[in-house]
Formats: structure tokens, sequence, C-alpha cells
């Protein structure tokens, strides 16, 4: 019996080979036929000038079935965090949560804390003013509403590093490219850490708008020198914080029928919590004897009085990928190299996204980053590497997770199509794309799963640069292999 049912599964296996191999052999007469001369049009005709990298796969087989400068490299942009979401579900696993944990030192006499308040991050991106509310009721319940002592911020977990390599001078006022410490808040469920929301409003024509910030202005200080004028005028304020300094400047003329709102980095992540938790601190009663903050280690005999854990990874891939969290992106490399390296620093993370992909026998050597994120212009892959990636992480036991978290062609459910709910809206693509997009200036990618009007599914990776715009030359190109497969 057991040998018939042996000979059974063989020769079911050998069908279903058959099957794949007519399938694939069909798809290849397709593409040497139509597809081939289609796309090399749409190169030569849109990206002209560009450097263009295209790579078709088989999604079952792997197998190469159209490339267009294959081996050429490209900057990634955010095509870049496919490989760091890889190795942070590998390294980290789907059930990692984040912890910011709040300790004491000293005794608590007549409600009297005499020693130090100690906030000890491990870079959770999703720590709120919300959080540190809470640990100030946590506090009142100790019966404690003075603190002789310092409040200090423990971000040790991290190094002192703030930005990545990379990133740009003019960039660093906008959160795409906000600082990271292992002591940071977010202003909303978008999770954009390091950053506050500053939003101008019309008031009277003539006289400066009104300045509205979320969740918490912190160290930060605003120099208004905008106007409100006529409604129907050009809106042309703009909302920095000048390099290096904790200015925020709002300037220009703003209409007064209108609004305008800008996500600005802060400084120092860790001095900008502090600072926010010394008012949640006095909002809830409680004083504290010295003003400035301190940045410190948590002594081991300090006592832990609230902790806050993060969601899990899982869950928060969806914001992470969907909305292409720069932040999250810098953090995860950080967290892979403290777990992984005991080193919280940007190198170390990238050693272990190194190794990750020398474990599924990826050829690094092929690909050349200085960040998790795909900010950096020194990033390069090639189309071939990148669909590679994507054809050998379908075997991973985390990989429905991995897929869930790429943007969904078409889909205006904002945490569910991300950057591509107003894109490939045509019926062939519209809810069969499954991708990652990326851009920097003159720089468009797109590299993720597709399921063409034949039914069978493709890996696909279109990398371009040097070429302003080219996103819609690239939904083109995915739209034909859509129709031709």
């Amino acid at each position: 019996m057991k040998r018939k049912w042996m000979t059974m599964m063989m020769a079911w296996i050998l069908v279903l080979g058959m099957i794949t191999f007519q399938n694939s052999a069909q798809a290849k007469e397709v593409i040497d036929k139509t597809l081939s001369d289609s796309i090399t049009n749409m190169v030569d005709e849109k990206l002209a000038g560009a450097e263009v990298s295209i790579t078709i796969r088989d999604g079952f087989s792997g197998e190469i079935l159209y490339d267009y400068n294959a081996l050429t490299a490209v900057k990634p942009a955010s095509n870049m965090k496919l490989l760091t979401t890889a190795a942070a579900l590998d390294v980290l696993g789907k059930d990692y949560r984040f912890t910011t944990s709040l300790y004491t030192s000293g005794k608590i006499s007549n409600g009297v804390l005499k020693g130090n308040l100690y906030l000890k991050g491990e870079g959770d991106p999703t720590l709120s003013i919300e959080d540190l509310q809470r640990f100030a009721k946590e506090l009142k319940a100790k019966g404690i509403h003075k603190v002789d002592g310092r409040i200090v911020g423990d971000d040790k977990w991290f190094d002192n590093d703030l930005l990545t390599p990379g990133i740009w001078v003019g960039d660093e006022s906008y959160y795409y490219a906000a600082p990271i410490s292992a002591l940071t808040t977010s202003p909303n469920t978008d999770y954009d850490t390091g950053t506050i929301i500053v939003e101008a409003i019309g008031t009277a024509v003539g006289d400066l708008p009104s300045i509205k910030v979320t969740p918490h202005i912190g160290d930060l200080q605003i120099v208004n020198e905008a106007g409100t004028v006529e409604a129907g005028k050009p809106n042309t304020v703009t909302i920095e914080r000048l390099y290096e300094t904790n200015k925020i400047v709002v300037s220009g003329n703003l209409p007064i029928d209108k609004t305008k709102r800008e996500w600005v980095t802060v400084k120092h992540p860790t001095t900008h919590t502090l600072s926010m938790f010394q008012e949640v601190l006095a909002e809830a009663g409680i004083e504290y004897s010295k003003d400035k903050v301190f940045q410190a280690a948590t002594p081991k005999s300090a006592q832990l009085v609230a902790k806050k854990q993060s969601m899990t990874l899982e869950e928060l891939l969806i914001p992470y990928m969907k909305l292409s969290n720069n932040g999250i992106a810098d953090i995860l490399v950080k967290t892979m190299g403290k777990v992984k390296n005991h080193h919280g620093s940007t190198e170390a993370g990238l050693q272990v996204l190194r190794e990750y992909g020398n474990s599924i026998n990826l050829n690094m050597a092929d690909w050349q980053f200085e960040d998790g994120s795909g900010m950096s212009h020194e990033n390069r892959v090639s189309s071939l590497t990148m669909s590679e990636l994507l054809f050998k992480v379908q075997g991973e036991d985390w990989f429905t997770t991995y897929f869930n978290s790429l943007p969904i062609a078409a889909n205006t459910d904002r945490m569910v199509g991300g950057t591509l709910r107003n894109r490939l809206k045509d019926p062939l693509t519209a809810g069969k794309v499954y991708a990652k997009t990326g851009s920097l200036t003159g720089v468009s990618t797109l590299s993720g799963y597709l399921e063409a009007s034949s039914g069978q599914s493709y890996i696909f990776s279109v990398l371009v640069q040097n070429k302003s715009g080219a996103s819609t030359a690239i939904d083109e190109i995915v739209k034909e292999i859509a129709k031709e497969l």
C-alpha cells in the first residue's frame, strides 16, 4: 500500500512539473514574441537617457523570463526596504516588540522621590505622548508628587549617530530624513518617529497665521514670520527647521481659507522626548526640582515603575511598508545590530543584512548599501539581484507576513494600498500587483509580485535612475507584463 501511494505521489509530482514546465515554456514563448519588443520600445521611447534595469521571473520556478540590463546596478531607493524587512523578520521574528521602561532611583518620602527618574528607550517607534501620560499616572499611583532629582533619558540601546550616511543637508528638516535615537516619539499612528506635526492656519488678513503643534513643541521653538493674505492668492508658506538648530521657521503667505501642514524633524529625539515628559509631569501635578534634562544609563539598582511594549513587528510592518517609513527602517537596522551583534549601530545592523543575504545564498557582493531605508544615493543593486531576493524569500516561514506588508495596486485604503493606492488602476493590474515602490531625486523603482491575465504569478523588478517622473512609464511596463503573460 505504501509503495502504491508513493508511486501515485511521484506521478502527481511529475504531472505538476510538466504543467509548470509547459506554462513556463509558454510564457517564455510569449515574451520572445511580443513582450520583449513591447518593453524595449517603451524603454526607448519613454525612458530615453535613463539607466534602466528590468527582470521578470516565473514566480514558481524563479526562471528568468525577460531581462533588460539585468546586471546594471541602480539606486534602489525604498526598494532597499525589501531586504531590510526580510532580515528583520528572520532575525527579530514577527512577534518582536519594542520596550520603553520608566525607573526610579532613591527613596520616596512623604510623596517626594529623593532620586532620579529614568526613561529607558529601546528604539520603540510607536512611543507616544499618551504613553508618557500613562507613565505619569503610574508615578502618581505610587504617591509621587515631586521629583527631587533629575529626569534622565537612557538611550544607550543605540549609538549616538542620529543620521544614517548619505542624508542630504536639505532633507534634514523633513520626516523622511528624521534622526534616530533609542528614545524617540511619534506624533500619530503613521509612526513618523522623531517628528512633530506643525500646522499653519489662516486667521485675519494681515495677521500672523495661528500655529498648531502635534503632539507637543518640546524643546523646539517656533519662529512665525508668515502672513495671512486674501483667499485666492498663492499659498507660499514653508515650514522648516533650521539646520542643526531647534528653531522651526514658518514663512511665506497663507491665504485665509487655507492651511499648511508639515511633518518636521526634531533636532535630537531623546532631548525632545524628555522635554515632552517634563511637561506631561507638570500637567499631571508632579513637580521636579531640576529643569535640565540629562542622558545617562539606568543604574542596575533602579526600580521599575512602568513598562510599555509596542505592537508586534508583524503589525508594525503595515504602516512601515505600506507607507514606506524610513525612520522605522533605520530603527530596525540598529535593532538588528543590537540584538544580533550587541551594538546598536547602522554599521552593525547592515552587517546583519549581509549575513541574512548570505544565509539564503544571495551574492551579497552584488549589493552596495549604506542604510536600510534606501535614502542614500550610494546604494546600488540590479533588478536581477532584487528579483532573486523576492524569489528566495517565498520559501521562508514568515513569507505571508512579508507579502501582506506590500502595497497593493489601486486599493484606496491607505493601510492596504499604501504607496500604490493611486497607481496601476487598470483592471489588468488593480488588486493584482503587490510591490514596493521607491523614489529619490531622479530615481523611480518598483519590485514585487503580480498575477497576470493568465492567472500565473510572476516576480518583477523595474529600477530606473537619472530620469524624473519615471513612475508612469514603470506602471505601463508592469501593465504590459500583466497583459501579455
